[in-house]
């Protein structure tokens, strides 16, 4: 069974500590058996922590600042009314001059008008609302998946941040700055 779209949004969120699956399921707008099904795929995957239900953090930066975005594509559509992602939201939306707005289609009182984009999975929108710092992460998945070259930089530099700090406070060596033991016989080693 291959990693689907919702599983990277469910592997953010388990950067934190998380309740049952039916409290993941209505944070993230899903029904249980849908995380439960992403659960397995993560752990296949290598991107949860062996019998736990923690991300790795090391496998999951490489795969979103990497990976997601030729796993998972995203195009800009048509116009359409919907919760502003991407370069379009905090936090990229202060750093990028975009001449245009992306968005993933919503029925939302605060709608915005802009390009849709297909969104990882069908309740994303709705984490702006339920979840906004979760909702950040995903905007900045969104903006790997679609940006140019800079703006993929951009967002990779703040995403690869926020999954540091996360590893941090879980009590794990953040991926970028992982200690490596010394070699035998180098300075720093013992004998």
């Amino acid at each position: 069974m291959r990693t689907a779209p919702f599983d990277v949004a469910l592997a953010l969120r388990l950067l934190s500590p998380a309740g049952t699956l039916v409290e993941l399921a209505e944070e993230l707008g899903v029904a249980p058996s849908q995380v439960h099904s992403a659960l397995a795929r993560l752990g296949r995957a290598g991107l949860l922590k062996p019998a736990k239900r923690a991300t790795n953090p090391r496998a999951l930066t490489e795969f979103a600042l990497y990976g997601v975005r030729y796993a998972f594509p995203a195009t800009k559509g048509s116009l359409a009314a919907g919760v502003p992602t991407a370069y379009s939201t905090s936090p990229l939306d202060a750093e990028v001059d975009a001449v245009d707005v992306v968005v993933l289609p919503a029925n939302v009182p605060d709608a915005v008008q802009g390009f849709a984009i297909t969104p990882l999975y069908r309740g994303a929108a709705g984490l702006a609302a339920r979840t906004p710092q979760l909702f950040e992460m995903v905007a900045l998945v969104d903006a790997i998946r679609l940006g140019d070259p800079r703006i993929r930089l951009a967002a990779r530099t703040r995403l690869e941040q926020r999954i540091n700090a996360a590893a941090s406070l879980a009590g794990v060596t953040p991926p970028s700055t992982a200690a490596v033991p010394p070699r035998p016989g180098s300075a720093g080693s013992t004998p």
